[in-house]
């Protein structure tokens, strides 16, 4: 099967697939149980291109033979946290650099839905980001919007249209993440960065362990934004998270 009829079959699918960027924190492996005897049981380190509610695709090596309906478990891993999801093949590609897995999730192993949720919703938040509103909220702040799924929202301000960024408030899929200042240093801007839950709560600051884990999110999201979203903006969320 040719990478392009493998694309068309999956844009029939009814879950929808969000892009992974190439140069995304998330990092993934898979385990490949093929009846091949030099791929059997081995686990190939592999690049996310995509995710989605039941499945995902991760490029790897050419070296690997695999089949479809092979059993596999696809790890995910990103700020210490790892996590492994079982599934199946659902196809495998080859093109002339790389090998390409279809994987469909098996969530039958408990809690393994709720492991995988934090990364699929940190990618969805990010990975749908559009240019929305912009325009002058005051003298010397320009507003500029990118609006994504299903709640996610990223605003920055600038000292003038394309001009000196000034701060940032990001939405994502649990946290929201916001820096009042842009400063010089980029290691105070990061300590500076200031985080609440995403729904708003009852404005109380987060607990330690919470404020962690919107740091993770955050770590994650902003290093998935897409490229439609100028170079500035996504450098300096990376660079403060």
């Amino acid at each position: 099967m040719s990478i392009e009829n493998a694309k068309a079959k999956e844009s029939k699918r009814k879950e929808v697939r969000y892009a992974v960027s190439d140069d995304c924190r998330l990092q993934a492996t898979i385990l490949l149980r093929s009846s091949d005897a030099a791929t059997a049981s081995k686990t190939w380190p592999g690049t996310m291109v995509d995710m989605s509610s039941k499945g995902a695709h991760i490029q790897i090596s050419l070296g690997a033979v695999a089949y479809t309906g092979d059993s596999c478990v696809l790890t995910l891993s990103h700020g210490g946290v790892k996590t492994d999801v079982r599934g199946s093949l659902a196809h495998y590609v080859c093109s002339a650099r790389y090998s390409v897995c279809g994987v469909r999730f098996d969530f039958l192993s408990e809690g393994s839905d709720k492991a995988y949720l934090p990364y699929f919703k940190a990618i969805v938040a990010s990975s749908t980001l559009v240019a929305g509103a912009a325009g002058t909220e005051s003298p010397g702040r320009h507003r500029e919007e990118f609006v994504g799924s299903p709640h996610s929202k990223l605003v920055v301000w600038r000292d003038k249209p394309a001009g000196a960024l000034l701060g940032f408030d990001f939405t994502m899929a649990r946290y929201a993440a916001s820096l009042d200042t842009v400063g010089e240093d980029m290691f105070k801007n990061k300590g500076q960065v200031q985080f609440k839950s995403a729904t708003g709560g009852d404005g109380m600051a987060l607990s330690r362990s919470h404020e962690l884990d919107a740091r993770w999110e955050f770590s994650l999201a902003a290093s998935n934004l897409p490229k439609a979203i100028a170079p500035d903006i996504r450098r300096l969320l990376r660079l403060c998270s």
